[in-house]
């Protein structure tokens, strides 16, 4: 009988210190997010170990503009056209975003993944110009690096079990743009007097 008593005890303590686990709809993709390197936390979740991108697959490359220096401007009621130089330099980096559509940001999360080794973390894109501005016109300088673009969902890892884990993965895919060394174009954007000088959208239709 006593046998008997120990065993059950012992059954019992098993059941006991078995991993309590979770299901999905106790917490949202934007809770595993929050909880990645960078990210402001979530009440779900302790801090991640990690997080980095699962299995991504290649989509195709894309090219993003940006102002390089200030726009110059031939908007003073004048009739000839002025010249200016145009340019400068900046640095862009690997971005990791998510649709729109999902309803939060992850700005300023650690992504880590994806990518091969002949794209850079970062690429300084720097050239000057000397341009003539139309009168009634504004003028600036674009350059448009091009990127190795990946979309994977995101493997997140835990120090200790989270809903009776230690990784979880978003069912949310994100897609990471990295530098290719090198690939850039460059371009004077022109536009009327009264717009906006650096609205690039007409470059990046992506």
């Amino acid at each position: 009988m006593l046998t008997a008593h120990i065993l059950a005890l012992s059954v019992l303590g098993s059941a006991l210190a078995l991993p309590k686990f979770g299901s999905r709809q106790d917490f949202s993709d934007e809770d595993l997010f929050n909880s990645c390197p960078g990210g402001p936390g979530s009440s779900k979740f302790e801090k991640a170990d990690r997080c980095t991108l699962d299995g991504p697959v290649d989509i195709p490359d894309v090219r993003h503009f940006v102002a390089l220096g200030q726009p110059q401007l031939n908007c003073g009621g004048g009739t000839d056209p002025i010249t200016v130089t145009l340019g400068g330099e900046k640095t862009v980096s690997t971005t990791t975003t998510v649709d729109a559509s999902v309803g939060f940001d992850i700005d300023g999360l650690t992504i880590g993944g994806g990518a091969s080794t002949e794209n850079s973390e970062s690429s300084t894109m720097s050239k000057q110009v000397s341009f003539q501005i139309p009168p009634k016109r504004q003028a600036v300088f674009v350059a448009g690096q091009n990127n190795k673009a990946q979309n994977g969902r995101v493997q997140v890892n835990f120090g200790d079990r989270q809903f009776g884990h230690f990784i979880w993965f978003t069912s949310t895919n994100v897609t990471r743009l990295t530098p290719i060394d090198g690939d850039v174009e460059f371009d004077v954007h022109v536009s009327d007097c009264g717009t906006d000088a650096t609205d690039l959208s007409s470059y990046n239709k992506q």
